[in-house]
C-alpha cells in the first residue's frame, strides 16, 4: 500500500495516477506533506476535490510545534496580502519582454553583438516569467498563468511548459535530494556532489576536473541549451500532440532567424548562426542564475526525509534579497528560500517576506542563510572545482 500524509490524515493512493507524474512518489515515506499540497496546488479547487475523494485511513498526529508555528505564520502572510497577485508588476514584466525584444531587432543592422546579447537576455527573461506561470503565482488564475508560461517558454526559451514543470515540480518536492532533484542528478555533463558519477569513466573525470570552467559556456550554453531545444522538449511536445505549443516555439525559431536575415540581409546560414549565439547567451544567463541558489548546499540521502520548512531552509540560500538591482537581474528568484517555502506566492514579494522570516527563524533559532550576489558565485565555482577534483583524483 503506497499512502500520504496530508493535514493530519493518511490517504490510500496505491492505485492514484498523479496528473503530474512520479513527483508525488518522493512524499510517500511517511513525511507530512500538507505544505507541499498547499503550494502545488493552492489556486486549484480540482485538487481540493481530489484529496477529498480519496480513501482515508486514518489520522496522523503532526507533533511539530515548529510546522503549527509555521502553518499559523503562513496564514498570517495570506492575511497581508502576499499572496494576491499585482497585475500591475506582471503587465511591466510583459512590457519588459517586449522592448527588450524590439531593442534586438532595432540593433541588428547597426551592432550585431549587442542584438545577438539582448536577443539572449530576452529568452532568459522570459524563462523567469514561464517560471512563475508554472507555480500559478502570477494572475491568480491558473488557467491564464498556464498560457502565460506556454507563450513566454515556447516563443522565447523554444521549449515546452508541462515539460518543464514535470522536472521542476520534482526538484521543489525534494530539493537536494539525490535521486529526486532533477537539478542535482546532472552527471555526467556536471558534478554537483561528491558521489555523484556512477562510473569510473577516466574520460569523464577529467571533464568534470574542469568543469567549473566549463559549466558556463559548454554545459550550460551548450550542451543542456541544445539538448533541452533539439531533444527532451520537442520529444514531449510531439509525444502530448501538443499542436499548438510546436507551433509556438516553430514561430519563435522562425522569426528570429528571419529577422537577422531580412534586418543583416544575412544568408540562413548566418542567420541560424547568429539565432544560436542568442541561445546560447540564455542558456549561459538562464542556467548560471538557477544554479546560484542551491547546489552547492547540503545534499540529503535517499533514505532521508525532512519537512517542508526545514527542507527550503537548509538546502536553499536567499541572495541579497533586499537589492532590487539584483532581484532584477535574477527574476526575483534571489529569494530562493522564500519560494520553495512560498510556491504559489508572487515572487516579487521576496524581499518583505525575507524580513518577516527573519523573525520566525529567530523565533525557533532556525539557520536562515542570506549571502551577497557574487558570493553565491564564489560557492558555486568553488564548488565545481571541488568536486571535480575530488572525482578526479578517485581515479589516480
Amino acid at each position: 500500500m503506497k499512502t500520504i500524509n496530508i493535514k493530519g490524515v493518511k490517504y490510500d493512493i496505491t492505485n492514484y495516477k498523479h496528473p503530474g507524474g512520479n513527483v508525488i512518489d518522493s512524499m510517500t515515506d511517511g513525511q507530512d506533506a500538507t505544505y507541499a499540497f498547499e503550494e502545488f496546488h493552492y489556486r486549484s479547487k480540482k485538487a481540493k476535490i481530489v484529496l477529498d475523494n480519496l480513501d482515508k485511513i486514518s489520522n496522523v498526529q503532526n507533533d511539530s510545534e515548529m510546522l503549527k508555528d509555521f502553518e499559523k505564520f503562513r496564514k498570517s502572510l495570506e492575511e497581508k496580502g502576499f499572496f494576491k497577485p499585482s497585475y500591475k508588476h506582471i503587465t511591466f514584466r510583459i512590457l519588459e519582454l517586449i522592448f527588450i525584444y524590439s531593442i534586438a531587432i532595432y540593433l541588428i543592422p547597426y551592432n550585431i553583438i549587442g542584438s545577438i546579447f539582448l536577443f539572449g537576455i530576452f529568452g532568459g527573461r522570459c524563462g523567469w516569467l514561464q517560471h512563475e506561470g508554472g507555480h500559478n503565482s502570477l494572475t491568480g488564475n491558473i488557467k491564464i498563468d498556464k498560457i502565460i508560461q506556454n507563450i513566454s517558454i515556447g516563443f522565447g526559451l523554444l521549449t515546452d511548459g508541462s515539460m518543464w514543470n514535470s522536472m521542476h515540480n520534482r526538484h521543489h518536492a525534494n530539493t537536494q535530494k539525490i535521486g529526486y532533484d532533477m537539478d542535482l542528478d546532472t552527471a555526467p555533463l556536471v558534478a554537483f556532489y561528491e558521489n555523484a558519477l556512477k562510473n569510473n569513466n577516466k574520460i569523464v573525470k577529467y571533464w568534470l576536473k574542469y568543469q567549473a570552467y566549463t559549466f558556463l559556456p559548454i554545459t550550460s550554453g551548450i550542451f543542456v541549451m541544445l539538448f533541452w531545444i533539439l531533444y527532451l522538449h520537442p520529444r514531449k511536445i510531439i509525444r502530448d500532440k501538443n499542436i499548438l505549443q510546436g507551433l509556438i516555439v516553430i514561430l519563435g525559431h522562425i522569426s528570429r532567424v528571419s529577422l537577422f536575415i531580412y534586418f543583416r540581409n544575412s544568408t540562413v546560414f548566418q542567420g541560424i548562426c547568429y539565432h544560436l549565439i542568442t541561445l546560447w547567451v540564455s542558456g549561459i544567463y538562464l542556467f548560471g542564475h538557477f544554479a546560484l541558489s542551491h547546489t552547492f548546499m547540503p545534499t540529503i540521502e535517499k533514505n532521508e526525509n525532512k519537512n517542508w520548512v526545514l527542507n527550503a531552509l537548509e538546502h536553499t540560500v536567499d541572495i541579497d534579497p533586499q537589492n532590487k538591482l539584483i532581484s532584477w537581474i535574477m527574476g526575483h528568484l534571489n529569494n530562493q528560500v522564500v519560494h520553495h517555502l512560498f510556491l504559489s506566492m508572487p515572487q516579487y514579494r521576496g524581499p518583505e517576506v525575507s524580513k518577516e522570516l527573519i523573525l520566525f527563524c529567530k523565533k525557533w533559532d532556525l539557520k536562515y542563510t542570506i549571502i551577497g550576489y557574487f558570493e553565491a558565485w564564489y560557492l558555486m565555482f568553488e564548488n565545481l572545482k571541488d568536486i571535480g577534483y575530488k572525482i578526479f583524483i578517485k581515479s589516480v
